[in-house]
């Protein structure tokens, strides 16, 4: 008796070219779900790195609501026992001296002097050079933009000059600009010793904050040192490896797992096509194996092993490749970020969640051709005499149910998206046989008479061809979403960022403005309106479960600039100037997980305290990372007086880049940062558009991964049909009509997915326009681009893959045909 995994093996590869095709279905398949899978551990593990590297091994830290404050503020720091090391640093604002024409905005740098640059309180990449603690520490980005190496000096303005001693990789610490057009918005960072920072300023005994390392007596002290700082221009505040300010990357992770799902649920679709047209072949074949004793669980597993096979042979060839395209994703994805970040594949744990989920899916989409194979009936079969076809009731069921999904385009919720999916793929045999009655003509003007068959034939397996093309109209959906709110999401940041950004430009100083200074700026022809923007960070506050996060809190007034927007603004601000309350921006409402009305512990300059949540609110700044207070309660009851920042509205005519020029050589002494709204908007879009160059590689991929379960319908519709083509080729039909009429139905079936994937694309599209979730972020807006994209590919693969199966068709002979049947 043979092994039943050799019979298993024999079964599945009986027809060499279904397997071939099925088999790519799920290498595909998997090699996507693999790509994403490890795409998502390795962002997160990259962004996970940089947080620490910023963090190093620091618990505390000291700070101050002014530029800096004397070392002898923190001599309790420095003398206690429970502090196991420290870091003493000093930030100065200053210029680089360059050659040829440069802005001072370009020229400006950051000088951070800390204590010891070799101090387990920093982690620094080192690429060349040592941390000697003698000369600067320079990124990557400033060495290529300054052809320096190690060794070579660098002068500063009116400060002094001194060699590179080491060259390191991007850090969040000295993050640079790293071509000259991005050194117009942002300075440049270096690190020096912090000896020789104060003997080049004449800083003697001044500190920008002290970073430390506890024992297990660390909480006493920094519940003494909020003590010790309250009412004063120093605070306390723990360490967290929080970037969400600056990262916000959440909708990566939507994506990935998108594609993923999308992958899945189409190499699924083609392994149930396989499987289950394999077992309504074999139905008789079943039949006789039971009536010579054969159990129903014999003949089940008879099929699930030959899944298992299928399976397993996809994940040998499929995983590899998916690491291969997870390496080439991660490339293309980091090419966006604008630093120039490296990474670790991490694809370890990915491959072995790829493996299980390549096992599973195969075998969930074959449940049911696995329970149907085994209740095979002996008697039923043996007086049939070929498959059944589904009656006129199954079809006005799955109609009723089709249109009953479809409903929930008038319903606001998530869950929506996945029931109009559903009707989709129901209404889907309805739709094929009206493409089918509006292009019969157009398919005999092409292919004749071959035309016609084509489009008679598409009937004959309705469900089968109505579901392969449902499939590709379902991945053509999704992906065109999700391109049209790449598309649109620019124009939405845009919108939002000039409502909620409070001026033209954000002018930050390291020392806070003085009345003077917003007079001076007052006088600038230029200068409608000047205010003063109070923020007091990094703050730390904790979540409903505990965990510890940072984000900044601003001041906001009702006369003031407008920092976001709420439906109720006018009752929110009222609110908020009554009691000693809070508002959170809705990515840290959702961080924070409690319900409106509750209470947050925050870490404030005056101590640790607990404030109600008033409301969430929609803003630009920090991506939604943020919360807001009323001003006089940030100066007054928290602790927060002063301002770093300046928010200027310009009269009409003049342009920020002017200002910008005379704001650096009017405040060069510490002016330390000039944004404008522009450049801001520039800044969170780009990333965006960066995006929808993946989205066109993943649009062609599922529309290649669907196209290969037209290739496998289209061969198994042949197969089928090899008696009635072997007569139709005994009375006068050559190869070449053959080969026509498959063709014909292929280029159907595939038009039809791609009409039906567009036109829902834009049911998707209109639903999400819509809603109250999204309707304000994202306009109906087509993405032209992409449906031309889409047309294009998808009759191309479509064409194609019905031309490898027109192949086998033409090589049906006429006497074998005529024989089996």
């Amino acid at each position: 008796m043979l092994n039943i995994w050799l019979i298993s093996w024999r079964n599945i590869t009986h027809n060499k070219k279904r397997f071939f095709f099925s088999l790519l279905g799920i290498i595909l398949g998997i090699s996507f779900v693999t790509s994403m899978l490890i795409a998502d551990k390795t962002t997160n593990d990259v962004f996970d790195y940089y947080e620490q590297m910023y963090v190093a091994n620091a618990d505390y830290w000291v700070l101050s609501d002014e530029h800096t404050y004397s070392e002898d503020v923190v001599s309790t720091v420095l003398t206690s026992s429970a502090v196991t090391e420290t870091l003493l640093a000093l930030d100065k604002q200053a210029f680089f001296e360059l050659e040829g024409n440069r802005s001072l905005n370009q020229s400006s740098v950051r000088i951070t002097g800390v204590s010891d640059q070799n101090s387990s309180l920093l982690k620094l990449p080192v690429i060349e050079g040592d941390l000697d603690n003698e000369g600067l520490v320079i990124p990557q980005d400033i060495a290529n933009l300054l052809n320096k190496k190690v060794g070579d000096t660098i002068q500063f303005s009116d400060l002094g000059e001194a060699k590179v001693s080491a060259i390191v990789e991007y850090t969040q610490l000295l993050a640079s600009p790293s071509n000259w057009e991005s050194a117009e918005q942002k300075s440049f960072r270096v690190m020096a010793p912090l000896d020789l920072l104060r003997e080049w300023t004449g800083m003697d005994n001044e500190l920008s904050y002290v970073r430390f390392q506890t024992n297990e007596e660390g909480e006493n002290l920094f519940q003494s040192l909020q003590e010790e700082y309250r009412n004063s221009n120093v605070y306390a505040q723990p360490v967290v490896a929080d970037d969400r300010q600056s990262n916000d990357i959440e909708g990566l992770y939507t994506f990935f797992y998108l594609i993923a799902g999308l992958s899945i649920f189409i190499s699924g679709f083609i392994v149930f096509n396989m499987i289950y047209t394999s077992v309504m072949e074999r139905k008789r074949e079943f039949a006789i194996m039971k009536s010579f004793g054969y159990l129903q669980s014999s003949i089940s597993r008879l099929i699930f092993i030959e899944v298992i096979l299928l399976a397993l042979i996809g994940i040998a060839i499929g995983v590899p490749i998916g690491i291969w395209l997870g390496d080439i994703f991660m490339q293309t994805l980091l090419s966006v970020f604008e630093f120039d970040m490296v990474y670790t594949l991490n694809w370890k744990i990915p491959t072995l969640t790829a493996v299980v989920v390549g096992i599973l899916f195969p075998v969930v989409f074959s449940m049911f051709p696995i329970y149907h194979a085994g209740k095979t009936s002996v008697l039923g079969m043996l007086k049939m005499g070929g498959p059944t076809k589904s009656t006129t009731r199954q079809y006005l069921i799955r109609a009723l149910v089709g249109v009953g999904l479809l409903s929930f385009v008038l319903i606001d919720h998530p869950v929506s998206y996945l029931f109009i999916l559903a009707s989709i793929i129901l209404l889907f045999p309805f739709m094929l046989l009206f493409l089918n009655r509006i292009f019969k003509p157009i398919l005999r003007m092409f292919f004749g008479y071959s035309g016609s068959l084509a489009a008679k034939s598409l009937t004959q397996q309705l469900n089968r061809n109505a579901n392969t093309a449902a499939i590709l109209a379902v991945g053509i959906a999704v992906i065109l979403l999700l391109s049209a709110v790449i598309e649109s999401a620019p124009e939405g940041y845009e919108n939002e960022i000039r409502n909620t950004y409070g001026g033209d430009l954000r002018v930050s100083s390291e020392a806070p403005w003085s009345k003077q200074d917003r007079e001076k700026l007052l006088s600038y022809d230029s200068v409608a309106n000047v205010e003063p923007l109070t923020e007091s960070t990094p703050i730390t506050w904790e979540t409903v479960d505990g965990d510890k996060r940072q984000f900044s809190i601003l001041a906001v007034d009702k006369e003031g600039p407008r920092l976001f927007v709420s439906p109720e603004e006018e009752n929110t601000y009222n609110e908020l100037s009554k009691e000693t309350s809070i508002l959170l921006g809705e990515r840290a409402f959702n961080e924070w997980g409690g319900n409106i009305g509750e209470y947050i512990y925050i870490n404030t300059p005056s101590g640790r305290q607990q404030f109600k949540v008033l409301d969430v609110v929609k803003t630009s700044h920090y991506s939604g990372y943020v919360a807001f207070m009323d001003e006089n309660h940030l100066d007054h009851e928290y602790g927060w007086a002063n301002s770093f920042d300046m928010l200027i509205t310009l009269n009409d005519g003049y342009t920020e880049e002017k200002l910008r020029d005379q704001l650096w050589l009017d405040f060069s002494s510490h002016l330390s940062k000039v944004e404008t709204v522009e450049n801001e908007i520039k800044s969170k879009t780009s990333a965006i558009t960066g995006m929808n160059e993946l989205v066109l590689i993943m649009l062609v991929l599922v529309i290649g991964l669907a196209s290969i379960g037209t290739a496998n319908t289209l061969l198994m519709n042949t197969l089928e049909r090899t008696y009635e083509i072997g007569t139709m080729r005994a009375l006068g039909f050559t190869k070449q009509q053959v080969r026509k009429m498959v063709i014909g139905e292929g280029v159907l079936i595939g038009l039809s997915g791609v009409l039906g994937g567009l036109a829902s694309g834009i049911i998707l599209l209109y639903v999400t326009s819509q809603s109250k979730l999204f309707g304000e972020f994202i306009s109906f807006q087509i993405p032209l681009g992409n449906i031309i994209l889409a047309l294009v590919a998808g009759l191309s693969l479509s064409f194609f893959a019905s031309w490898i199966s027109s192949t086998t068709a033409s090589k049906i002979g006429i006497i074998s045909s005529l024989k089996e049947g």
